[in-house]
């Protein structure tokens, strides 16, 4: 929505057709005369930068995104309605609030007359008299002609119009610049959003850092079997040094002839895998001279 926003205002200063540098930051007087009172009389302003809405259909937040121009004020042409059918008190309701003038109006002079009353306005949120303030101010100009404006507002109300100005030009701004900042941190937000987004979408491979590329082993650097054969496959470490230190193969070489014919078959001895194959039953019958009990 902000992106929107941004693309829609960025497009309406592009149709503007506005001087590089330009800024808008009228005089009370400026707007009145040459603004307000060209749009009351149905002549083109200077410059179209205002935009035309009902001012009082809206929160104020939410009107900048409806302007034509502007970062931290913004301006409109609204029509004013009448609060009861036969009186002059307007309207100030709008949104989810209401309008409510603080200070005392003051006068625009131009040519050394008045043309325009200028009135300050706070929003406050919820309903009257127990709506909380806040930091939301607009600035409204209203044309200063009060026979002819009397005059009308009396023809009006006689047909059943509620309608109290036609047009009347406001500026709205936030105390805080609030808004500017709260902006400011969504379109953040929304470029973070989308660019981890995208990052995620775009690159689906295992990052290389989580790749486990430690190298194999080099066959130099693997246990030297060499001559001890299986046993050194299944042996710990600690064991084959210690056979290597008894001599590897001649471990046998200082034991004598009786004491090897009292150990039994060896594992070099064709005979010691034969016994394994040998049945129980046999066994037992050659244990017994040959006769089976």
């Amino acid at each position: 929505m902000v992106a929107t926003a941004a693309a829609q205002r960025r497009d309406a200063e592009a149709e503007l057709n506005l001087p590089p540098g330009f800024r808008f930051h009228p005089t009370d007087e400026e707007l009145v005369a040459d603004y307000l009172c060209a749009r009351a009389a149905g002549r083109r302003p200077p410059v179209p930068i205002i935009a035309e809405l009902d001012l009082y259909r809206f929160d104020p937040w939410d009107l900048p995104e409806r302007a034509l121009f502007g970062r931290r004020e913004w301006y409109f042409f609204t029509p004013r309605d009448r609060k009861y059918p036969n009186g002059s008190r307007p309207n100030r309701a709008a949104g989810t609030g209401y309008w409510k003038a603080t200070g005392a109006d003051k006068s625009v002079a131009h040519g050394g007359r008045t043309v325009g009353i200028k009135k300050a306005l706070v929003f406050y949120h919820g309903k009257p008299p127990r709506g909380v303030k806040t930091e939301w101010i607009m600035h409204e100009y209203r044309l200063a002609d009060a026979g002819a404006r009397g005059a009308a507002s009396k023809k009006k109300a006689s047909t059943g119009s509620l309608r109290l100005d036609d047009w009347v030009l406001c500026r709205l701004y936030n105390k805080k610049n609030e808004w500017e900042k709260v902006q400011q941190v969504k379109e953040e937000k929304e470029m973070e959003t989308s660019h981890s987004h995208s990052h995620s979408c775009g690159d689906t491979r295992t990052p290389e850092s989580e790749i486990d590329n430690d190298p194999f082993p080099e066959l130099g650097s693997l246990p030297a079997f060499d001559d001890m054969g299986p046993a050194a496959a299944i042996l710990p470490k600690e064991e084959v040094q210690e056979m290597y230190d008894l001599g590897g193969d001649d471990w046998l070489s200082g034991i004598n002839l009786d004491d090897l014919q009292g150990i039994g078959p060896l594992p070099g001895d064709v005979n010691f895998y034969g016994s394994m194959l040998v049945s129980p039953m046999a066994a037992k019958t050659e244990q017994n001279g040959g006769l089976f009990f």
